[in-house]
């Protein structure tokens, strides 16, 4: 495996520049107001395909291209990282593409994989479960693996974000990343730290899945923790190794969400903003929004990660609290 350098970023974004959007950071007066901060969104739900994933996943097949053409690709996925690859996979004309989904998948991601001409195997009571399938098949068929966020490529893929955010606000004070296996962070910080080393990373994942939370305590990577249901699905599953690895040094905190403030997020992000994202894009505003990291008055970026989610899940979702903001 190619081992990872901020290089890797730089050329990342010249790789994937051709077919990926270079998506807007806009700022928003009502979350501002709500945040007591200068809120800007960087919008990845505005993304092809719906999610930020695509950039890693194209830089990976890129870089792979002539393996996976040969032997095919294969992943497991909560479903963002599984509907980049179906969707690149199409892109690149690849046949053989092996897509593994726990069971409880979001039934929207499930629709959108079928529609870019993959059948996803929904094989495992979680992610931990459906990795080891996945992993252990393409081991058996000697596939190439696409892993969703361990492996260099996808990290550089994702870190071109953060030399997006650099460019359009040189003076961002913070930085604020959905933390789910820790990929979209690490690249982001590192592509950060490297063109200007001022601002604050901080990492925002739920408390049914605390992986980076418990790994930044311990000082080594939790890749595999206990885990409860969460709105924000997509971010179920540890810390991996090589995240952590780049990550640590880097992050300055990680905060928590509660699910009532991952909903109350969602709640807001339609009301002030007319956005639908899924709720592992907003666990960043809900942990502004609850005060959890001391940013008063800074210019502070939200990652806002996608927004692939089911419309009758989402309606639910909100309804339960839109009656609140």
């Amino acid at each position: 495996m190619t081992t990872f350098t901020t290089a890797l970023i730089h050329e990342a974004k010249r790789r994937i520049k051709p077919t990926v959007l270079r998506t807007p950071l806009i700022h928003s007066p009502p979350l501002s107001r709500l945040c007591g901060c200068q809120v800007y969104l960087k919008m990845e739900c505005w993304q092809k395909c719906g999610c930020f994933k695509i950039r890693g996943v194209t830089n990976f097949l890129l870089h792979h291209q002539n393996e996976a053409l040969q032997s095919g690709v294969a992943t497991a996925s909560s479903g963002n990282h599984a509907l980049a690859l179906a969707y690149g996979a199409r892109m690149m004309r690849l046949e053989h593409v092996h897509i593994f989904l726990p069971e409880g998948a979001d039934p929207a991601k499930i629709s959108q994989i079928r529609q870019y001409g993959v059948e996803p195997v929904v094989e495992g009571k979680n992610f931990y479960e459906t990795f080891d399938i996945a992993r252990s098949y393409s081991a058996k068929n000697g596939t190439c693996y696409a892993h969703s966020n361990a492996d260099p490529q996808v990290i550089a893929g994702q870190g071109t974000i953060g030399l997006e955010i650099a460019d359009d606000l040189p003076d961002v004070d913070a930085v604020i990343v959905p933390v789910g296996g820790g990929g979209l962070i690490s690249g982001i910080a590192a592509a950060l730290k490297d063109v200007q080393n001022s601002t604050a990373i901080i990492g925002a994942e739920p408390e049914a899945s605390p992986g980076a939370y418990q790994s930044l305590q311990e000082g080594k990577p939790c890749e595999r923790i206990a885990l409860k249901p969460s709105v924000a699905d997509g971010l179920s599953g540890g810390f991996s190794p090589l995240p952590f690895k780049i990550a640590y040094p880097l992050i300055r905190e990680i905060a928590l969400a509660s699910e009532d403030e991952i909903v109350a997020a969602m709640t807001a992000f339609f009301h002030q903003e007319q956005l639908v994202v899924e709720g592992g894009a907003a666990v960043g505003l809900a942990v502004l929004l609850a005060r959890k990291a001391d940013l008063q008055n800074k210019k502070v970026v939200l990652v806002v990660t996608g927004r692939n989610i089911d419309s009758k899940r989402f309606l639910s979702i909100i309804g339960q609290n839109g009656a609140k903001l």
